[in-house]
């Protein structure tokens, strides 16, 4: 992108310093008047906030704000910020997103997407407020988190999300208002209505903890007022409602249930198969 107006060209080994913040790259053009840098060709920004790269930039000097083109890169600490097209303000401390983002943790597995976004680097917050998507890498029962919004808080290693909450992984689905997810530990905490069933259990409580192994949902607790119904491989079905149940998944669905201070249970048993080996009911062959 250049805009019009008589222009100043540096080529190869360009470096353009504004104040604590020096660009990089291997052709600029200075419009002088408009106090405006077009920047192309392995473009690299340096501040004490972050890292910057972009295949091509639009640099104001007046305000020390970038607009940013390509495969754009934010190195923020341990965090990547990502986007095709992106706004940097090393004067505001802050980056903005409107045509996809992705925040990636650098030391983990895990990533929040979506179509629109902004990081705060004052306060190390991002927010995702447009399709968010959390993401775990593994396969086919890799656990994701939507919601309508979330934000990332980077020096708590800590997301939250917020309205029509789904946590997904294989068979399960965990549903909620909101939820708290702690990287470190890969594990979090759902409340607001939580729901969870896969395709043989359901359970609802007060609030549920969930933790994360290897990209997939592995365990989820439920406390205060839990309620659960479960069909057993004989097609029995258990309801129980107690102070806490306790959940162990394997490929999305329940392994193995654990129930802490049961109040009450009941036992509905599967209707025996119908008798088709050929005799009538008269006792007539």
């Amino acid at each position: 992108m250049t805009p019009d107006g008589q222009a100043t060209v540096f080529r190869d080994s360009v470096v353009i310093t504004d104040k604590d913040t020096r660009i990089t790259a291997r052709l600029a053009r200075m419009y002088e008047a408009k106090k405006l840098a077009a920047i192309s060709d392995r473009v690299f920004i340096q501040s004490p906030d972050a890292q910057v790269w972009a295949d091509s930039a639009l640099y104001h000097l007046s305000d020390r704000r970038a607009e940013l083109f390509g495969d754009v890169r934010v190195r923020q600490e341990s965090l990547d910020i990502e986007a095709p097209r992106l706004l940097y303000s090393a004067a505001g401390r802050n980056v903005t997103a409107d045509s996809g983002v992705t925040l990636r943790n650098v030391a983990r597995s895990f990533r929040l997407t979506g179509r629109s976004g902004a990081y705060d680097m004052a306060t190390d917050v991002g927010t995702v407020d447009s399709a968010p998507v959390l993401s775990w890498s593994k396969e086919r029962d890799s656990a994701r988190v939507t919601s309508r919004r979330m934000l990332w808080y980077e020096h708590e290693s800590r997301a939250v999300a917020e309205d029509n909450v789904h946590l997904t992984s294989g068979a399960s689905d965990l549903t909620c208002d909101t939820a708290v997810f702690y990287s470190g530990p890969d594990s979090g905490i759902a409340w607001g209505k939580p729901q969870m069933h896969d395709s043989r259990s359901r359970a609802s409580g007060d609030s549920m903890v969930f933790k994360v192994r290897n990209g997939a949902l592995d365990q989820v607790g439920v406390r205060g007022n839990a309620v659960g119904q479960y069909r057993t491989e004989g097609g029995d079905l258990i309801d129980v409602k107690a102070r806490t149940i306790r959940l162990w998944l394997a490929g999305g669905d329940v392994e193995h249930i654990e129930i802490g201070q049961l109040f009450s249970g009941q036992l509905t048993r599967a209707a025996p198969p119908a008798d088709t080996g050929g005799q009538s009911t008269n006792g007539k062959h």
